[in-house]
């Protein structure tokens, strides 16, 4: 009986040990919602070795040995129980370390990400500067066409073929003007997914989500990366835009290249055609036989032409229009010997209106007949234009012979007609 008594102690010891062991286990597996279940087992357990010794006092001294095992045996559960809390704890550790690369990675894409947004924003920055520039170019184009048309209107015998050039460039100019609005588009298209990304790549929202869920990080990590494909080709069309805006530029500089040519071409056969037309009306004046005066009163003859000067002063403009009253013009000088003959019909110390001017283009002299100037009479440091305001040429009579000199449209002096 006493043996079977001593049995039973030590197995209700043991169930206890036990209960305890997988209320250890349940703690770490379930937490605490488990852990008040275990506890109560553990309890019940040891509350039948309280009753076993409540009902068998004269075994009290007896088990004290068994209890020591008991301890032993509880001391090597909780040390294994530590063991396996110190693995756990291990892989745990392997894990965080992990999880710290595969931040440290990320943050290194984003880093490229905004250094590939710098990039690109500085490609930008370049090709707003380039669009500035072609703007330049293209406004300094249309101003030499302003030119060009005005002296192509001078040129009558070649109006047509000139205008059909002219409705050639406009055309070009819409073109290019079209292209250059497509440009802007496409830069605006550019400047929203710049917004866009500087959304994405808010570095604290991405931390947040690194911090939540590594795989929503890959998935827009993707999406960044798909942004940025896009990004590339439209910088790859923007290049292509900007060769075919190079090339539609050199095109209007050949063409703009080619109406110069041609211009000067013009205007080397209108003064040939000039010369040849004066030698004839020179040689039928030598020919003919004069049936009546060949100047009018207050006129002086020279060669085959007649000269009159002013007595009175007038500006360069009302000078030319008194001499169209008259049939003629403001004198255009051909020859060294016509200028030693006008400087003979203005008295010293006075200055005359001439048919010259450079009011169509600053520092082109053109005669009013629209010749260019081949040989020149000017004074030293003659024409200086100054203040800009000098666009009319005048004779002015020294003692060593008339000179030419740049004045004042607008200033009053004599002036010398010629028919």
């Amino acid at each position: 009986i006493w043996l079977g008594l001593l049995c039973t102690i030590l197995l209700a010891g043991n169930i206890g040990q036990v209960v305890h062991y997988f209320g250890l286990r349940s703690f770490h597996k379930y937490t605490l919602p488990n852990q008040s279940k275990n506890n109560k087992q553990l309890s019940a357990g040891t509350l039948n070795v309280l009753q076993y010794k409540i009902k068998c006092p004269e075994l009290v001294d007896a088990p004290q040995a068994n209890n020591n095992t008991m301890n032993q045996n509880q001391h090597d559960l909780l040390a294994a129980e530590n063991n396996r809390i110190q693995s756990q704890h291990d892989v745990l550790f392997v894990e965080k370390q992990q999880l710290e690369f595969l931040l440290k990675n990320l943050s290194e894409n984003i880093k490229q990400l905004q250094q590939s947004y710098r990039s690109l924003t500085a490609e930008r920055d370049e090709l707003r500067s380039i669009l500035r520039s072609e703007t330049n170019k293209r406004d300094q184009l249309l101003a030499n066409y302003s030119c060009l048309k005005t002296e192509c209107d001078q040129l009558k015998k070649s109006y047509e073929v000139l205008q059909r050039t002219f409705n050639d460039l406009q055309s070009d100019y819409n073109n290019l003007t079209a292209v250059i609005g497509q440009v802007n588009s496409k830069y605006k298209d550019l400047q929203r997914e710049k917004e866009g990304l500087q959304t994405l790549f808010s570095l604290e929202a991405k931390r947040d989500q690194s911090e939540s869920n590594c795989s929503s990080l890959r998935i827009e990590k993707d999406q960044l990366q798909e942004s940025f494909d896009m990004l590339n080709k439209s910088k790859v069309q923007i290049e292509t835009n900007y060769s075919l805006l190079w090339r539609k530029k050199e095109l209007l500089q050949a063409n703009y290249n080619h109406l110069t040519k041609e211009k000067e071409d013009l205007q080397a056969r209108c003064k040939n055609l000039t010369n040849s037309t004066d030698l004839l009306k020179m040689n039928d004046k030598m020919t003919e036989k004069p049936t009546e005066l060949p100047c009018p009163a207050h006129w002086r003859l020279f060669e085959t032409k007649c000269y009159f000067a002013s007595t009175v002063k007038k500006s360069w403009t009302e000078s030319r229009t008194a001499c169209i009253a008259e049939g003629a013009d403001l004198l255009i000088i051909n020859s060294h010997e016509e200028q030693e003959f006008v400087g003979g019909i203005v008295n010293s110390g006075q200055d005359a209106w001439i048919g010259l001017t450079d009011s169509l283009t600053e520092g082109v002299w053109m005669w009013v007949d629209g010749t260019p100037v081949n040989t020149t009479y000017w004074l030293t440091g003659q024409p200086n234009s100054y203040k800009g305001e000098q666009d009319c040429g005048e004779l002015v009579q020294k003692k060593s012979g008339g000179k030419w000199n740049d004045d004042s449209c607008i200033a009053h002096q004599l002036w010398i007609c010629e028919k």
